[in-house]
C-alpha cells in the first residue's frame, strides 16, 4: 500500500472491507447468498422469532433492503414467515430445517475469509481487532437505537 494511502483509515477499511465483500460473495453464491444477506441466518437463529423491525433496527439497512432480502431467503427456502399470534400486523421470521442446516458452513465459510484476510497478523492482533469490531459494532448499535 502506497505512503498516501495508508494515512487513510477510512481509505484502508474501504478496501478491506471491499475485498471481504468479494470473497463473501464468491463463497456464498452457491448458496444463492450474497455480502448482505449471509447474515440473517445467524441472526435469526440466534434471535428466534424477530420482526423485520427488528432486523432494521440491527443491521443498519433500510426497511425496503431488509423486505427484499427476507422475500429472497423465503424463496430459497432459509427462513419462513409466520404472523404473530398476538400482533397480526407484525411478521415473525423463522428459520427453515434448510436455514439451519447451512447456518454452520457460512459461519465456517466466513471465519476463513476472515483468517485469510488477516493471516498476515499474529493471532493476538486478531484477536484485538476481532474485540475492537465487536466493540465498535455495539456502539454503533446502541447509538442508532437513540436516534
Amino acid at each position: 500500500m502506497n505512503p498516501e494511502v495508508s494515512d487513510d483509515q477510512l481509505q484502508s477499511f474501504g478496501i478491506v472491507s471491499r475485498v471481504i465483500r468479494t470473497e463473501l460473495n464468491r463463497v456464498l453464491k452457491p448458496y444463492g447468498l450474497n455480502d448482505s444477506n449471509y447474515f440473517f441466518i445467524s441472526y435469526i437463529a440466534d434471535h428466534p422469532e424477530s420482526s423485520q423491525g427488528d432486523l432494521t433496527r440491527t443491521m443498519f439497512l433500510d426497511h425496503s433492503t431488509i423486505t427484499r432480502s427476507v422475500a429472497k431467503l423465503v424463496e430459497l427456502g432459509y427462513l419462513e414467515k409466520h404472523l404473530d399470534e398476538k400482533d397480526h400486523r407484525t411478521t415473525r421470521l423463522f428459520l427453515t430445517n434448510k436455514g439451519a442446516e447451512i447456518r454452520y458452513e457460512i459461519h465456517e465459510l466466513t471465519t476463513t475469509i476472515f483468517d485469510n484476510t488477516f493471516s498476515e497478523i499474529s493471532s493476538e492482533e486478531s484477536e484485538t481487532i476481532k474485540s475492537i469490531l465487536l466493540k465498535t459494532a455495539n456502539h454503533l448499535e446502541k447509538t442508532r437505537s437513540k436516534k
